[in-house]
């Protein structure tokens, strides 16, 4: 059929007003009128960027509308400005002008993704810690145990490695495969904390949200979402090396190149890193055994424990056939090997931790390998009103290991191949949103789907457990897991200076679990197994059990922010966010429960953020009450040896957060970050049983404080630059951390009381090089870095690392 010439003639208009590019040709120049050649600059939540000529002149084209500009060059904070591009008949060129000012005179503009879209900081209606490539820099943030005080109200800990660790943010955590806080790695969702871990190199920022976030970001982020964001290629082309050696055997290096293959078309991005690091822990075998007598293992008596070597690289490609669509890809590997192995080693009791902080008492030194596999297609088209997004992931992660001894000796197992890799995780999950980008409309929105599918291999029933030479009782667990999810989230300028933002979110998993287990012959004192493994042999004595169930969560929230002026905000919000529910992984008696519910929590927030001073100030305060309700632990559910995970009762927290950075003077920064925090379990008991009697005891636990919930945390930070000519610069940073008291249990029985760390890094920075002496822990303060949290089945505790200190050598092309 053919279209009526006129039709055809107001399509084409209608085309031509949609897509019509208008030249935009701008400069940045410094305070005093000189051109700042490379600069780059970005147009927030669009593909438009350009980078700028020797003479500090960009050029673009951009549609009608009004945006917002980020610019930012090397030894220039960053900047944030309008554009407004009108409509127009004739399309003439805009000229715009971005002014830099020095980072030793003001600070940076920041930009987070909180949201899933770009935005000033200030403007985010919620608590959120920006740690920018700087700050990463500066700090020598090289995993996520550096955030301990640097984040206000966060905990970390974790079990001999990076993959078994517990993440707190305001006393909400959970040692579980499943985490209170979800952890985000360029878009790639770390559903199991066996994924946990990744070496951090080549990092743009990492935002910290404090605070459940389940509208935006779903399961898991119940306490809030550590969001890892690493460096994009553009039209520059630019490359790093990093060398760092240290005590306790360091040796990283890390390398990077970033060039555009087709210039404003196709752009390549790779960067790989070594690490190693010894152990800082010596075997001590003349434990006492009964009547007396050595454990065996005499052999390996002072050897080092908790070895191992990191290998991560990282691939991105970027793709801008038109300026309305791209298409990103990135790929990440990771290896974490150890013939001298950490995973789940700790000393039984605190007091004998404490006496030898250097000693692990063993009988075996174990081994493991982590292999890690994360991967993201990201695809964007954009329209003059609104962004149409797709995220594809896909993420594998594999673990084998031998001869850990943790109550027990344990093999992971493959087929009858102890010590083998065994059946690794895999999640794939899809992700569509919409997202408004029209900065001239009062309303602006987000909204979407999003689907995952897991197949899980919790390493902790799924392993071999030596029962004599040549002889293994064998637990498998095998989990299919699937969710689907609806949210939006919209946001409406009421007035001037007020707004509203409403969210809702609802999600839904389906859960199978395929399992065995084992009993007790109280007659022979002896452990049945289901599947036994004798001399190679594998003999089964019970069929595997399959157990489902179905979870559903709705994820509200609602917030409202004033606009004090043009550079603070107010705001008062609430936000829920919820933690999958799940099976209980081993045959129970009859009538009772397979499943556990989800558990939520339910976050009242009051906050303030603010640029003062001419931007050489940044304050943001937050006061905020938690409601955490149908907690999930382990309780004794069939006398004398079943335990089981349930919804054993509630929570509260409540607290106030302060974070600040201030230029007093040229050249000097100082940071502060504070948090407090007052948690309470509320009135619920948990059934254990005596060891002696086998009878069954209440542990009363309402009116305990939450574990892991420090009282308080601090950190303050001064920085100082030097100026010894125009080419070279001296630093100097010195931190302080003061971490308050907390107990590691829920019976409040494993203390572990304020402890304060210094830390600092003295340098040269060159145009294309920096050379660092840096040092953590100098007071060599001995802290408990895991404790048991549940003493009445164990008090497992393990102490930190001793002070280290090093030497780092970058360059930069």
């Amino acid at each position: 059929m053919k279209l009526p010439s006129q039709v055809t003639l107001a399509l084409c208009l209608l085309s031509i007003k949609l897509w019509a590019q208008t030249p935009v040709a701008g400069i940045v120049n410094d305070e005093g009128g000189n051109p700042i050649p490379y600069a780059t600059v970005e147009v927030l939540n669009t593909s438009r960027a350009a980078v700028a000529d020797e003479n500090g002149r960009f050029e673009m084209e951009l549609p009608e509308g009004n945006y917002k500009l980020s610019a930012q060059a090397i030894g220039f904070a960053k900047k944030i400005q309008d554009l407004q591009v009108p409509a127009r008949n004739v399309y003439e060129t805009i000229s715009i002008q971005i002014v830099l000012k020095e980072r030793s005179t003001t600070l940076d503009e920041v930009v987070v993704t909180a949201q899933k879209t770009e935005q000033n900081i200030i403007d985010a209606p919620l608590a959120v810690t920006l740690i920018s490539s700087k700050k990463v820099e500066d700090t020598r943030t090289w995993d996520l145990s550096t955030l301990n005080g640097l984040v206000p109200n966060y905990q970390y800990q974790e079990l001999g490695i990076a993959f078994q660790q517990v993440q707190s943010i305001r006393g909400i955590q959970v040692f579980s495969e499943n985490p209170a806080v979800a952890t985000y790695v360029d878009g790639v969702n770390q559903l199991d904390i066996l994924a946990n871990g990744f070496q951090l190199n080549d990092i743009e920022r990492i935002e910290v949200l404090r605070g459940p976030q389940g509208t935006i970001f779903g399961r898991n982020a119940m306490g809030g979402v550590i969001n890892i964001i690493t460096k994009e290629p553009t039209n520059q082309a630019s490359s790093f090396f990093e060398a760092s050696i240290g005590n306790l055997g360091l040796q990283r290096y890390g390398i990077g190149v970033k060039a555009p293959l087709v210039e404003d078309k196709l752009f390549f991005g790779v960067n790989g890193l070594f690490q190693r690091r010894e152990g800082f822990q010596r075997v001590d075998t003349t434990r006492i055994e009964g009547a007396g007598g050595p454990v065996p293992g005499a052999d390996i008596q002072g050897e080092r424990v908790g070895d191992q070597d990191s290998y991560y690289g990282n691939l991105y490609l970027k793709w801008l056939p038109s300026v309305t669509f791209d298409a990103t890809l990135n790929l990440k590997v990771q290896t974490d090997i150890s013939d001298a192995s950490s995973y789940f080693v700790a000393v039984d009791g605190e007091e004998r931790a404490r006496a030898n902080p250097n000693t692990i008492f063993l009988s075996r030194i174990g081994n493991h390998e982590r292999n890690v596999l994360n991967s993201a297609l990201s695809l964007n088209y954009y329209t003059q009103n609104f962004t149409l997004s797709s995220i594809t992931t896909y993420q594998k992660v594999g673990l084998s290991y031998e001869d850990i001894e943790s109550g027990g000796i344990f093999h992971s197992i493959d087929g009858t191949r102890i010590g083998g890799m065994a059946d690794p995780q895999e999640v794939y999950s899809q992700e569509f949103r919409i997202s408004s980008n029209d900065t001239r409309s009062r309303l602006n929105y987000t909204g979407g789907a999003y689907a995952f599918l897991q197949d899980a291999f919790e390493p902790t029933t799924n392993l071999a457990n030596e029962v004599g030479p040549g002889s293994y009782g064998i637990f498998r667990n095998k989990g299919t897991n699937s969710g689907i999810a609806f949210f939006g989230q919209a946001s409406y300028q009421l007035t001037r200076k007020l707004e509203i933002t409403g969210g809702l979110r609802y999600d839904y998993e389906d859960r199978e679990a395929t399992f065995n287990g084992s009993g007790f012959d109280f007659t022979t004192g002896e452990i049945l197994f289901d599947l036994r493994l004798d001399n190679g042999v594998l003999t089964e004595n019970r069929a595997d059990t399959t157990v489902s169930g179905d979870y559903s969560a709705l994820s509200p929230k609602l917030s409202i922010t004033y606009q004090v002026n043009a550079r603070s905000n107010i705001y008062l919000g609430y936000m829920r966010g919820f933690r999958a529910g799940g099976i209980n992984a081993q045959r129970l008696p009859g009538g009772l429960d397979q499943t556990f519910d989800p558990e939520f929590s339910d976050n009242y927030e009051l906050g303030f953020k603010t640029n003062l001073w001419g931007n050489r100030a940044y304050l943001a305060a937050t006061a905020f009450y938690i409601q955490w309700d149908d907690l999930q632990f382990f309780n004794l559910v069939a006398p004398p040896f079943t335990f089981t995970r349930e919804n054993v009762g509630d929570a509260t927290s409540w607290g106030i957060e302060l974070e600040g950075s201030v230029l007093p003077f040229k050249n000097i920064q100082v940071d502060v970050s504070f948090g407090f925090n007052e948690t309470e379990y509320d009135d619920f008991s948990l059934t254990r049983v005596d060891a002696e009697t086998l009878e069954q005891v209440i542990s009363p636990i309402g009116g305990n404080r939450l574990s892991n919930a420090p009282r308080t945390t601090l950190y303050l930070a001064a920085q100082y630059d030097l100026p010894i000519s125009d080419k070279i610069r001296f630093r100097v940073r010195g931190e302080f951390r003061n971490i308050g008291s907390y107990f590691t249990d829920i019976q409040n029985d494993l203390e572990q009381e304020s402890y304060s760390l210094a830390s600092g890094r003295v340098g040269f920075e060159f145009p294309q090089a920096s050379l660092y002496f840096w040092g953590q822990n100098l007071n060599d303060e001995r802290y408990i870095a895991f404790g048991a949290p549940d003493t009445s089945f164990n008090r497992s505790t393990r102490m930190s690392t001793p002070r280290t200190y090093g030497l780092t050598l970058t360059t930069r092309f």
